[in-house]
């Protein structure tokens, strides 16, 4: 009976334990950023800047209309699919993550609105728009082009 408590409290120790992967935060933010940003550009963001002026302005019109913004739709639309099918390969690289995160959470709450208001499911968008935010307001981590960056110029 008393080898049972010493496992159990060793396996208790082990889930609990800080140091057991002390940079299993930076390996969470690198899988969270690859995976996330990998399939929003491989299923939206591919098509959408390959698309071109004509299809910038529908995605454009589509996003900013129901807003009353009735200008700008092929800037809008570029700047939709930039985000999409650029900024998350910099995302995946943690290159200038901070802003490209703020900018692809913006692009989902505005994609989210858009298919709230069509009547559609917006969760993919609303989740996509979490999880840039929560790169946002966390940074890269220690595995990323911005971590050695700041650790150079330190």
């Amino acid at each position: 009976m008393r080898n049972m408590k010493t496992n159990s409290s060793t396996f208790l120790e082990l889930i609990w334990d800080d140091e057991l992967l002390p940079t299993g935060l930076d390996w969470g933010l690198l899988m969270l950023r690859s995976v996330s940003s990998f399939y929003l550009m491989a299923l939206h963001g591919l098509k959408k800047i390959g698309g071109g002026p004509e299809d910038w302005q529908s995605l454009g019109k589509a996003g900013m209309n129901h807003f009353g913004i009735e200008f700008g739709h092929v800037y809008f639309g570029f700047l939709a699919a930039f985000s999409e099918g650029v900024l998350t390969v910099m995302i995946i690289a943690g290159l200038l993550t901070r802003p490209s995160a703020l900018m692809v959470a913006l692009t989902m709450l505005f994609a989210g609105s858009y298919h709230l208001n069509k009547g559609e499911d917006p969760e993919s968008a609303f989740i996509y728009m979490i999880i840039f935010l929560f790169i946002f307001l966390v940074g890269p981590g220690r595995y990323s082009i911005d971590s050695m960056i700041k650790n150079w110029k330190s």
